[in-house]
Formats: structure tokens, sequence, C-alpha cells
């Protein structure tokens, strides 16, 4: 609770969190700015009434994001949902590529790109930042980008059943497709991915691309 209030007096000061019911709740005005919320000399592009609900296994779950106040269009072409429910990100791509994933680079970070790519849109029907397909099509281009491999869903699924285990079973078959062994070929660059998305998060990966029977297991090569 003390680093939500501390981060949002830092980054969003017209934010105030308050917990119920062991949830952390904060709500009020997230403002978009060039520069920093606080001290922009050039002051507010947009200002957006928000509700964020955050628990205390923050980071390690996302945080709900509704706008509130009715400024963005309900359709999934604006990365909303129709309760205001914000699509703000891919949760797990950001947790294994940022270098801080605390709440105040969370709010300096995805949340106030995903504001800024809605005044943008609303202004210029164009997004700043690009735009990742909807779905399970764009989430699997987003773990590809994690992994930095190819976006074939049946790479990714191979990756993230290696990488969802403690340490890579050096006698699995390489993913790179050389046909050789794991610990004969790329096992040094499978170490480096595994401390990049440890297993908790490649587990989590998984869950959320939700294989088919079978399909996990026939996944590699």
């Amino acid at each position: 609770m003390l680093e939500v209030q501390a981060a949002i007096a830092f980054e969003q000061p017209g934010l105030r969190a308050t917990e119920i019911d062991g949830k952390i709740v904060v709500e009020g005005t997230f403002v978009v700015t060039a520069g920093s919320a606080v001290c922009d000399p050039a002051g507010p592009l947009a200002r957006y009434a928000v509700r964020i609900e955050l628990t205390h296994a923050y980071p390690r779950i996302e945080p709900r994001v509704f706008e509130t106040g009715g400024r963005i269009k309900r359709d999934p072409d604006h990365h909303i949902n129709g309760d205001g429910d914000c699509c703000v990100t891919v949760w797990e791509n950001w947790l294994a590529t940022a270098a801080d994933t605390g709440i105040a680079a969370y709010l300096g970070g995805p949340l106030r790109e995903y504001f800024l790519g809605q005044f943008w849109f609303e202004k210029t029907g164009s997004w700043p930042f690009g735009e990742r397909a909807h779905g399970m099509e764009g989430m699997e281009e987003a773990y590809a980008d994690a992994l930095g491999i190819a976006n074939r869903r049946k790479d990714i699924l191979y990756y993230l059943r290696i990488l969802r285990l403690p340490r890579p079973r050096g006698h699995w078959p390489c993913p790179c497709g050389s046909t050789r062994r794991l610990r004969d070929c790329h096992d040094t660059d499978l170490w480096s991915m595994h401390h990049r998305i440890p297993p908790h998060l490649a587990r989590a990966m998984l869950v959320r691309l939700q294989p088919r029977k079978g399909e996990l297991f026939k996944a590699g090569f």
C-alpha cells in the first residue's frame, strides 16, 4: 500500500489509493502529458477518470484498469471492453522485457502509453506506438517478441514448455530445429532465456495461450 501511495504521489497526484477487502483500489484522474505529469510546463494533453484494482500479489497478478468517465468508445478497436476494462498491455510480455516492474514504472510506462495512445487515436485516428492484433493473435505476437523468436505458435509453445520447468531438459530436442539435443546445441541461450522468463512466468503464458488437448505435447520438433 505504501509503495502504491508513493508512486501515485509522484507519478499521478490526481489519484487516491484505498484498501478495500484486501484489495488496493486507486481512483481519480489520470493525467496524460508529453513529459512528467507532475511538472510538465506545457500542461496536460488529456485527463481520464480511472479506477485501478491491484492485489498485494502485484506484479504477479496484473492490475485491472477501468476508464470510468466514458471518454473512450467501448469497442475492441479502442482496446477496451464494454464495462470500461482497459486492454493496457500484454502483461507477461511487459514482465519479461521491462527492467523495472514496480508500480511507479507501470504508471509511467504501459498505463501512460495506453492513455497517450487513446488521446492520439482520438485526435488522429492512428496509434502512436503501433498496434497489436486483437485476442490470441496479438498475444502470440507479444510472446514471440518476449522470447525473441519468430511468431509461430508451435515454436512458442515448445519454448514455453521448456521454460516452465525449473531447469531446461538437456536431452530434449533443441528448439532451433537442428535435431540435436539441447545440451549439445543452444543450452547456454536457453539458460539466458530461462533467467529472463522464469518458470512461473512461462507457466502463466502457457495458461493464457490455452493450448488445445494434445497441442502442448505435439509442440516442438
